[in-house]
């Protein structure tokens, strides 16, 4: 087909008829169109004019309750078809006027009403559109237009049509087209789980869920099953893991305790009961929910061991797969813009883990002593992939080998605060684990402190400096590194040392609040991170502070807690941090709003739970 320039049609407009324009519009398709004027389902209406002249129609209805050949290239299950039918719409009319056709006003037409198509939807009837179809009589014309406007043949349909409810045999075989109108279309309709681009609200909490799989032979819930049961089995009336599953779509929920649980365990529905798979009464057949005594007692009794190994056994593997998917996008739009030569070799990606404690002040022993947890979290994804308990006898260093021992680090970068600046952990995560650190230097570690801190200024390296607005205060950050001099040879494996400046000022004044400085150990050199990645690492170990240990402070009230006895108080610290992390997988940012979600509709928990 002759290319024509845009400008032939600058003065196109497309746009839907107002109400006042149906009855014209029917009229026109009456008279210029062989299948009349009736639209059915969801329509929207436009009319195409040029210098106020009607040169074309277009008219938009609820796609085709069943169609093969559009149902195998989506590849959906017949019931999230069902679901997820209105998603899809069918360009039941298009109709270039006589007098009006000229070579590319077709396309050009069709263009101007995808462009807008889904957000008229969105305005019209509260939900978007993802993928238009349309069908061509092969007897009357070839579907030129829609070739050119860049439609796909996926087809043809077999010759049924509905009548009365009823499918009838007619004969007349349609070429089936579709065009996507958002990227990975087929991938959102055929997913198990709504896509936030689904729901049409650019701030709904809920974004991919498809990436959280927890179900399964291999997913959290089935694993649940294989924790230890210690409780007596005469007597037993509800699964551990059914207990523990209505714990964590309670907590998903804004729940922070048994009672708690238990109370919004007695107001779901019998549905949502069956989906947690609570167990049956066998003398109604109704579901029956675990009670308050019995949520306490299983809490207090289940081993914290084994909950936390699985938990973040599940959880690390959820944080690979999730690496690995997008590392095979960013692969796969690395090699579209610019194709890899045999010469290319693949950039070392590293990945930061920071591991911290914290007490549980709520908690206190009959010693005296709050019940300490020592955490591992990922930077990037903020999920926590290991977590022990620190007897009170010892303390987070002797925890650090443990914590860390069955963890494959390898290329990863291991952040920690001044406690863990020991030759020991160096050594460990250098030699044993094949990972690198980062770790702060304070007075606990006096040779090593005053060698550094001895350290002329002026043979630091030139500054990197990054500035933030936000919290009424404007922060500066500076960083400069120095290669490790022979006198900190005592201490293994240290490349660089780093030199932070802090400097708060009021946003509102601009009076100086404070400064500090602070200073780093790695074993990175300068070509294998940059100063702007090694402030990014720094910066991001403090994740674990505002992004895990202030969330389940502030948002969760583990502070507050007086839950006490037995296991409990480790057990629903590991849900929290499972909740955490299910939310962090799902995409939310905003732990609160995602929890305040939850508490208004329970079935956005057994949603994240794919239940």
């Amino acid at each position: 087909m002759k290319a024509y320039p845009s400008e032939n049609f600058g003065r196109l407009v497309v746009r839907p008829v107002r109400r006042d324009e149906v009855s014209r519009f029917n009229r026109l398709l009456d008279e210029h169109h062989w299948l009349g004027h009736n639209l059915v389902g969801e329509v929207i209406r436009y009319i195409a004019l040029e210098d106020e002249r009607v040169v074309a129609l277009v008219g938009f209805g609820s796609a085709a309750l069943s169609l093969g050949a559009r149902d195998r290239y989506i590849g959906w299950k017949p019931e999230i078809q069902f679901r997820r039918l209105r998603y899809v719409t069918n360009n039941q009319r298009f109709c270039v006027l006589p007098g009006q056709s000229r070579p590319n006003l077709a396309s050009a037409v069709l263009s101007r009403v995808l462009r807008r198509l889904s957000s008229d939807f969105v305005h019209i009837y509260g939900h978007p559109v993802l993928l238009v179809e349309t069908f061509t009589d092969p007897m009357r014309h070839a579907g030129t237009c829609y070739k050119a406007a860049n439609f796909t043949r996926v087809g043809e349909s077999l010759g049924y049509g509905r009548r009365n409810g009823a499918y009838v045999h007619h004969g007349q075989k349609k070429t089936c087209w579709l065009y996507p109108l958002q990227k990975n279309a087929a991938a959102i309709l055929s997913g198990d789980f709504d896509h936030p681009l689904l729901k049409g609200d650019k701030a709904a909490t809920m974004v991919d869920l498809n990436r959280l799989v927890i179900d399964g032979d291999l997913g959290l819930i089935a694993r649940l099953q294989a924790l230890p049961d210690h409780r007596k089995p005469r007597g037993i009336r509800h699964p551990l893991s059914s207990i523990l599953t209505v714990c964590v779509a309670a907590m998903l929920s804004g729940c922070h305790n048994a009672t708690e649980i238990a109370e919004w365990a007695a107001d779901l529905s019998q549905d949502a009961l069956a989906r947690l798979s609570v167990r049956r009464s066998p003398q109604t057949g109704r579901s029956v929910p675990p009670s308050e005594p019995t949520v306490r007692r299983t809490l207090n009794a289940i081993d914290n061991q084994a909950l936390d190994s699985l938990v973040c056994e599940v959880l690390q593997e959820l944080v690979g797969a999730t690496r690995s998917d997008d590392k095979k996008k960013q692969k796969n739009e690395t090699d579209k813009d610019q194709p890899r030569t045999d010469g290319d070799t693949p950039d070392t990606e590293l990945f930061g883990v920071a591991v911290d404690g914290k007490s549980l002040r709520g908690a206190i022993k009959e010693d005296g002593r709050c019940v300490h947890l020592f955490s591992a979290m990922t930077h990037a994804e903020r999920v926590v992939i290991a977590q022990n308990e620190v007897d009170h006898k010892t303390n987070e260093i002797k925890a650090f080998r443990p914590l860390l021992d069955d963890l494959d680090l390898s290329g990863m970068v291991v952040t920690a605060d001044a406690m863990h600046a020991q030759r020991d952990h160096a050594e460990f995560l250098v030699t044993e684990k094949h990972a690198d650190f980062i770790l702060q230097v304070k007075a606990n570690q006096p040779s090593l402190y005053h060698a550094i801190s001895s350290l002329e200024q002026g043979a630091f390296s030139q500054r990197h400096t990054e500035t933030d607005k936000g919290h009424g205060r404007y922060e500066t950050r500076s960083i400069q590194l120095f290669d490790a001099p022979c006198g900190l040879g005592s201490f293994p494996h240290i490349a660089q040392v780093i030199r932070i400046e802090r400097t708060v000022d009021d946003l509102k004044t601009r009076t100086h609040r404070s400064s500090e400085v602070a200073y780093y150990v790695t074993s990175l050199d300068e070509a294998r991170a940059s100063k702007a990645r090694l402030l990014g690492f720094i910066r991001g170990h403090w994740g674990i502070e505002n992004g895990l240990h202030w969330v389940r402070d502030a948002t969760m009230g583990e502070d507050r807690s007086k839950v006490r006895s037995g296991a409990a108080p480790r057990a629903l610290a590991t849900l929290r941090n499972l909740v955490i992390s299910i939310l962090r997988l799902a995409g939310v940012t905003n732990i609160a709003k995602g929890l305040r979600s939850g508490s208004r509709n329970p079935a956005w928990a057994l949603t994240l739970l794919a239940l």
